[in-house]
């Protein structure tokens, strides 16, 4: 979509719409439109008491996504921690879906260092209603300020 926009004032005043094709990752121009190829995901803090849990659930005008990255930082380390991201599909339960990294990512380094993970080779595709887990083991005390990011890349 092309919106040709008059901004004079304040005042936004739309003068024409055109529609062409819409492709992930396209740019304005030669009749497409601009979708967002990637997207962020950020978990809320997670702590010493954090079970495994659902992060991220794909909505039914989201489109179609893949994991592209994961990082974790934490203000506190734990003492033997570890963290995977996994993608579960349906009804299926927190830690029974699958692993998107090549391994865990460990939770006891240095406090407020970034650990990124090695993502697998073919990720999963996440459709819509799919969900993005972090799963936790290990022994998680002293775990505090612990937030994951993930990128999304579009697929679809």
């Amino acid at each position: 979509m092309t919106l040709t926009l008059d901004l004079g004032g304040n005042d936004v005043v739309v003068n024409s719409i055109s529609v062409g094709a819409a492709t992930p990752g396209s740019t304005p121009g030669s009749g497409s439109s601009l979708i967002p190829s990637d997207e962020w995901v950020s978990s809320s803090p997670l702590g010493a008491s954090s079970t495994s849990q659902t992060i991220y659930v794909n909505p039914t005008v989201g489109g179609t996504f893949k994991i592209l990255a994961a990082s974790v930082v934490f203000g506190t380390a734990s003492s033997s921690g570890t963290m995977q991201i996994e993608v579960a599909t349906g009804t299926q339960a927190v830690g029974s879906g699958t692993s998107q990294l090549t391994g865990t990512m460990s939770l006891s380094g240095t406090a407020n260092t970034v650990v990124n993970g090695t993502i697998v080779a073919s990720p999963t595709t996440i459709a819509t209603g799919s969900r993005i887990n972090v799963i936790l083991a290990g022994t998680l005390t002293g775990l505090a300020n612990c937030v994951v990011t993930l990128v999304l890349a579009r697929v679809s």
